[in-house]
């Protein structure tokens, strides 16, 4: 049977960022795999412990764009343990708030682009307004709609005033009546479970030893979402549902972004009609406590964590562990063995996000 190589990248429209995969592939089938990242290293952790905490918190809330307030909001709580400083209940509630809404508009916008590359268009125009609204409920929460820049060690920049706070809550309660019949469409539909099971499987065993973390672990089977193991900010309070599916294929992948996209759609909810009152406002703090201390999030990705050292005048070293993405050997246990035609999907599907890892 004769072999051909096929390459994509590193610039393509099936990921964000640039990266490359080199496809051995014998008839249909790919035989072997071979993937380059690399080409967006840009330091960020070493360049956070040269700048004033400013200027850090500015560079960490653009590490990544769709995880751009778990950057934040890690790189803050770690700070905050340093300092053993408190953050006030209605700012929990508003971080909360601000990291689903996050959530939601990534989860969004890669079922949207995995139902383009399945010909679903029916399903995508649903999708993208869903997104717009999840990035006009960013606007209303934190005045921008990407890049919120809302987190500040001890609290938060913006308080949410009644007005925008009715608003949120008319979007989420209009956005909740669009999402569910479109879920149970979705979950109904036989032809697009025979086009996503069984494709690109990741079996639980390979995703533990790959230390996958987020969307991607949970389709495996993997109990893993920082929110109940470890919760922070206001997550103790809130009801966070359990989303997990065995199947660790692209089927799986898809089910678990659209549940949490709605458990998250429920979550912003339920902090806008829990949200306590008082204190919220944060702010740079003049002087450090001499140390160190690490903090993790669940952003959109998976368990982020941020490790803070300092010398009691100026952060000395930070560390970012983000989650782990599309890599030389995750490329190749997902790919090897699969149809040529399901590369675009099931890579579509690891929603792999070169920002985090190579920030």
């Amino acid at each position: 049977m004769d072999t051909y190589t096929l390459a994509f990248g590193p610039f393509t429209p099936l990921w964000r960022n640039p990266q490359r995969l080199v496809l051995s592939v014998a008839g249909e089938v790919v035989v072997d795999v071979h993937y380059q990242g690399g080409y967006n290293e840009r330091g960020c952790a070493e360049r956070l412990a040269r700048l004033s905490l400013e200027q850090a918190l500015f560079l960490v809330s653009r590490v990544s764009g769709p995880c751009s307030h778990a950057h934040s909001l890690a790189f803050c709580q770690a700070l905050e343990t340093l300092l053993q400083a408190s953050v006030p209940p209605r700012a929990a509630f508003l971080r909360c708030a601000v990291a689903e809404v996050e959530r939601m508009a990534s989860h969004l916008d890669t079922l949207a682009a995995l139902f383009e590359t399945l010909g679903q268009r029916r399903y995508v125009r649903t999708l993208r307004e869903l997104e717009q609204v999840a990035h006009q409920a960013m606007l209303l929460l934190s005045g921008a709609r990407i890049i919120p820049d809302i987190c500040v060690p001890g609290g938060v920049r913006r308080d949410l005033d009644d007005q925008p706070r009715e608003e949120l809550t008319t979007l989420m309660t209009e956005s909740g009546r669009v999402f569910s019949p479109l879920l149970e469409h979705i979950i109904s539909d036989a032809a697009l479970s025979a086009r996503t099971v069984n494709v690109g499987t990741l079996r639980q065993t390979a995703a533990e030893q790959l230390g996958l973390r987020g969307p991607l672990a949970r389709a495996s089977g993997i109990n893993q979402d920082v929110r109940l193991t470890q919760p922070y900010a206001a997550y103790g309070q809130l009801g966070v549902s359990r989303i997990i599916e065995e199947g660790g294929d692209v089927y799986a992948r898809m089910l678990v972004l659209l549940l949490e996209a709605f458990e998250s759609l429920k979550l912003v909810d339920q902090v806008l009609q829990e949200l306590p009152a008082g204190a919220w406002e944060g702010a740079i703090p003049g002087v450090l406590a001499p140390g160190s201390a690490r903090a993790a999030v669940e952003s959109p990705h998976g368990m982020l964590r941020y490790t803070v050292e300092s010398d009691g005048r100026r952060l000395t070293a930070v560390a970012i562990d983000p989650p782990q993405q599309l890599n030389r050997l995750v490329a190749r246990s997902l790919l090897t063995g699969a149809l040529v035609d399901n590369i675009a999907l099931i890579v579509r599907s690891v929603d792999s996000c070169v920002a985090c890892a190579e920030g």
